[in-house]
C-alpha cells in the first residue's frame, strides 16, 4: 500500500489564523479601552428651554457639556460662578461651582457637568468631569 503524503500547514491556513488572532487582540483592546460616560442616564439640558424660562426647570438635574468662557464673579468667595459655552447649542449659561468640588477650572477647558437648576436660574454643579 502506498503511503499518502501528509498535507502540511498551507499559507491560507496561516493567514486566517493570524487574522483571527489580530481580530481577538483588537477586539479585546477596544473592549477594555472604550469610553464610558459616567453621567449616563442624565438628560442633557436644553439651552432653549433654559433660556426661555429657567423657573420651570428649577430643582431638576441635567447634564451640560461645554467650554469655560469666563469667570463671572470678581470676589474671592468660596463658590465660583462661570460662564459656560454649551457644546450642543453654542449658548452661554451661568454655572456655579461650589468650593467643595475643589476643581482647578481655567478658561478654555471643556467639562461635562452634572447640574441642578436653582430657583434663581443658576446651574449649580454637583459633579464635573474634564472632557
Amino acid at each position: 500500500m502506498a503511503r499518502r503524503a501528509q498535507s502540511g500547514l498551507k499559507p491560507a491556513h496561516l493567514i486566517s489564523m493570524l487574522a483571527l488572532l489580530a481580530g481577538i487582540i483588537i477586539g479585546g483592546w477596544s473592549l477594555l479601552n472604550r469610553g464610558v460616560d459616567p453621567l449616563t442616564g442624565l438628560t442633557t439640558l436644553s439651552t432653549e428651554e433654559y433660556l426661555d424660562g429657567s423657573n420651570a426647570l428649577s430643582g431638576n438635574i441635567y447634564k451640560v457639556e461645554g467650554t469655560i468662557d469666563n469667570r463671572l464673579d470678581s470676589w474671592k468667595g468660596s463658590d465660583r460662578l462661570f460662564s459656560v459655552q454649551v457644546t450642543s447649542g453654542g449658548s452661554f449659561v451661568p454655572v456655579l461651582v461650589p468650593a467643595s468640588l475643589e476643581a482647578n477650572i481655567q478658561r478654555g477647558q471643556r467639562y461635562v457637568f452634572k447640574v441642578r437648576v436653582l430657583e434663581t436660574g443658576i446651574l449649580e454643579v454637583m459633579q464635573l468631569l474634564k472632557a
